[in-house]
């Protein structure tokens, strides 16, 4: 495994626990919330599982993408890692969104426009939305680091 990749495993591994953070950050007026959170990961366990496989998965690929662009093709190091970490978020999205439409859209018979939007879209839409401006920033510093070890 090369820096580069090892360069955007750690920096999803941060961008999953900013995540938590955030999650958190939205249960403070809860009783517990921990316990909450740990109650929310434990309702859909195979949907997280997938979406982390997703990310870390896709992070391997893009990572060796990224830095041929940015070594070799001399492409701006803060962009391409700016996109590169949004196209990895957006695989890891797809990837949990896929079993909740499998098991609960597609199985349970319901309407497939509905699935989609309550299965893709929604969640698309709340992931990035609160993940769009952590991504980006990241994605620069990532960008930079992998420029430096070229």
């Amino acid at each position: 495994m090369n820096k580069s990749v090892k360069f955007t495993y750690i920096t999803v591994g941060i961008n999953l626990l900013i995540a938590i953070l955030i999650f958190l950050w939205l249960l403070a007026g809860t009783k517990n919330p921990i316990k909450d959170l740990i109650d929310f990961i434990l309702d859909f366990p195979l949907n997280f599982a997938l979406a982390i496989t997703a990310l870390f998965i896709s992070s391997y690929y893009v990572g060796k993408k990224m830095e041929k662009l940015i070594c070799e093709k001399k492409w701006n190091s803060i962009l391409i890692g700016m996109f590169g970490l949004m196209v990895i978020l957006i695989c890891g999205v797809f990837g949990g969104s896929t079993v909740g439409f499998i098991e609960e859209g597609l199985m349970r018979g319901n309407n497939l426009y509905d699935s989609i939007i309550d299965y893709y879209y929604k969640p698309f839409f709340w992931i990035l939305f609160f993940g769009f401006i952590p991504t980006f920033i990241s994605g620069g510093i990532l960008g930079e680091k992998i420029k430096k070890t070229c």
